[in-house]
């Protein structure tokens, strides 16, 4: 069986990362126009996103949080199968990502306090429960890359047209852990940049445990498109 489904593994919304401009309609829009078949909403769950309600409860903060994952999910209207992630950050970490899969909404509001945390105890938690624990962009400007014994894997491919991301690095860093789960995903904030990473797989993922177990497995493909990360920052030239 080929391997063509596709599924972006990274991606944010305006209506909860602070950094994004692009709305749940035109995500939807711009990824069925591309040919995926799934999208991972991996909003940025760290204390910037919640500046203008830090003195509010954590669970009101989570009610938040899952906001974008929401919106996605109703402006698919079944078109496109919307899961569930997070891109976590720590305090005092600066671009020290992580990005989590295979966990329901249900879990976040169930550990709204995962990002209060630092990353030992919230690998723990993830794996745990069934997720994956995976280090975004690991050698962007401003990562500190995470020792090995706390990671499932690493990105190996961040799509984003106007980061230095040095993914040829992070490849040849993943040959020295031949157990990592090795990862791509767009980085998706604004309208102005085309799909271009994810994973193809031989089924389409609908489901968010389902999404961990193919992970695990390593069948799949990195979808790395290098023409059309360059269409993205030509547009920006514009």
């Amino acid at each position: 069986m080929p391997y063509k489904y596709k599924t972006e593994l990274h991606c944010h919304t305006r209506h909860v990362s602070r950094c994004a401009g692009h709305d749940a309609e035109g995500i939807v829009d711009a990824y069925l126009a591309a040919g995926y078949t799934s999208i991972v909403i991996t909003e940025h769950l760290a204390a910037g996103t919640f500046v203008e309600m830090q003195d509010r409860p954590l669970s009101e903060q989570m009610e938040h949080f899952v906001q974008g994952y929401r919106e996605v999910k109703k402006a698919a209207k079944g078109r496109l199968n919307v899961l569930m992630g997070a891109e976590v950050n720590f305090a005092g970490t600066l671009s020290t990502d992580y990005l989590i899969y295979g966990l329901e909404e249900e879990f976040y509001h169930r550990c709204p306090d995962i990002y209060t945390q630092n990353k030992y105890w919230t690998a723990s938690l993830v794996r745990n429960n069934g997720g994956v624990f995976i280090q975004a962009h690991p050698f962007r400007t401003n990562c500190a890359v995470t020792e090995d014994f706390v990671l499932d894997g690493i990105e190996v491919w961040n799509g984003h047209p106007f980061q230095k991301n040095h993914n040829r690095i992070a490849r040849e860093y993943a040959k020295e852990y031949p157990q990592y789960i090795l990862t791509s995903g767009g980085d998706h904030h604004d309208s102005n940049m085309e799909p271009d990473a994810g994973i193809l797989t031989r089924e389409p993922i609908v489901t968010e445990k389902q999404l961990a177990e193919v992970l695990r497995s390593r069948d799949f493909k990195l979808i790395c498109d290098r023409e059309a990360r360059e269409r993205s920052r030509e547009s920006e030239k514009r």
